[in-house]
């Protein structure tokens, strides 16, 4: 019984969604704007309000996901492997108030929602910006970066599963930014000293810890949906080769930006979607002249075509912003949601019809 509602909560059909980084600091602001515009069959947000300071950075946020290990806040940036310091305290009590808000806000909802997309930093991305109590960064030693890699995992399931608890919620997407990926692989990320660089780490071992630390993530209860959505950015010269190593390790639902795209990364978009894979493609700038309809559903679809992608295929298309909120005013936010949600259901009657 339980598989068969699992089963019918995944979706198929195309959608429009967000990043999750928007301005201000009033969070219940934030989910009238959310669950207005990016209700079903779109695919709401769980915010983040970096505004609120200390905490509510995305290194902070995605550091209290850490199972069993404590950190502090140093001038150097977020240390671990210590007893929570005032500003740890602080970014779980913040963590703690979204959860129980999301949970007050869905339960007056008329109608349970079951889905919700999630952001935190890719694992890579939080290893690379962590400090050990020597000051130096956690992906220098072997042992600590397997450790952070391994509790973060276990974190961000938990956290999850409380949020499965709390809440009507069976449908988790969850988008792992990773803007320091290419520079961990390739031996670029500065020492605390700002002197020389790291090593590059083995592609080996980058491959297989991401595996692990995916099936730690999607090997949950079984009346739970996971899907990982990774973000790296796109304008990378090298990210056809970044992508092979995610795809290896079990990652199949990629962020892009056209902007940044060249015919080799569509083909490799073209192989991932005729492999069961999904994209999430930033189709408009927030606060920016948006296309009419018609002109931005051609735009979508020019590649789309050119790739010969079926239209049936269609429904591995999500629409997002290019860009997160956390600049706009709310009036901006709302109208690029309702732009998108648009040309999402635009393209689904397209995919509909075909």
């Amino acid at each position: 019984m339980l598989k068969q509602e699992n089963q019918a909560v995944l979706r198929q059909d195309v959608y429009a969604t967000a990043f999750c980084q928007f301005p201000g600091t009033d969070p219940m602001a934030i989910h009238e704007v959310v669950r207005g515009e990016l209700g079903e069959p779109n695919l709401a947000v769980f915010p983040q309000l970096p505004d609120r300071g200390v905490g509510a950075d995305a290194v902070g946020r995605s550091a209290t996901m850490l199972a069993e290990l404590g950190f502090d806040l140093q001038p150097h940036g977020w240390r671990v492997g210590t007893p929570d310091g005032i500003d740890a305290r602080r970014a779980r009590s913040i963590l703690r108030s979204d959860e129980n808000l999301l949970a007050d806000v869905l339960g007056a909802e008329s109608k349970p929602a079951q889905r919700l997309k999630l952001s935190v930093l890719g694992p890579w991305t939080l290893a690379a910006s962590l400090y050990l109590a020597n000051g130096e960064r956690v992906i220098s030693d072997h042992g600590a970066r397997r450790d952070i890699i391994e509790s973060y995992a276990h974190g961000i399931s938990e956290h999850l599963q409380r949020l499965a608890r709390i809440t009507s919620l069976r449908d988790f997407t969850l988008q792992l930014d990773e803007p320091l990926f290419g520079a961990v692989l390739d031996g670029t990320v500065s020492t605390a000293s700002g002197y020389r660089t790291l090593r590059s780490i083995p592609r080996a071992e980058v491959r297989s810890s991401y595996a692990q630390f995916l099936e730690v993530l999607s090997g949950q209860d079984p009346y739970r949906q996971f899907t990982s959505l990774l973000n790296l950015p796109t304008g990378d010269e090298r990210w056809i080769e970044r992508v092979e190593i995610l795809h290896q390790a079990g990652a199949d639902t990629l962020v892009i930006d056209p902007e940044g795209m060249t015919n080799a990364k569509w083909e490799r978009i073209a192989g991932l979607v005729e492999g069961g894979g999904r994209v999430f493609l930033q189709a408009l700038a927030p606060g920016a002249r948006a296309p009419g309809v018609v002109q931005a559903v051609k735009t979508i679809l020019r590649p789309w075509r050119q790739l010969g992608l079926g239209l049936e295929q269609l429904g591995a298309l999500t629409l997002m912003p290019r860009g997160d909120f956390s600049t706009c005013t709310s009036t901006q936010a709302i109208g690029t949601l309702q732009h998108l949600a648009s040309y999402a259901q635009a393209l689904e009657q397209t995919r509909v019809d075909a």
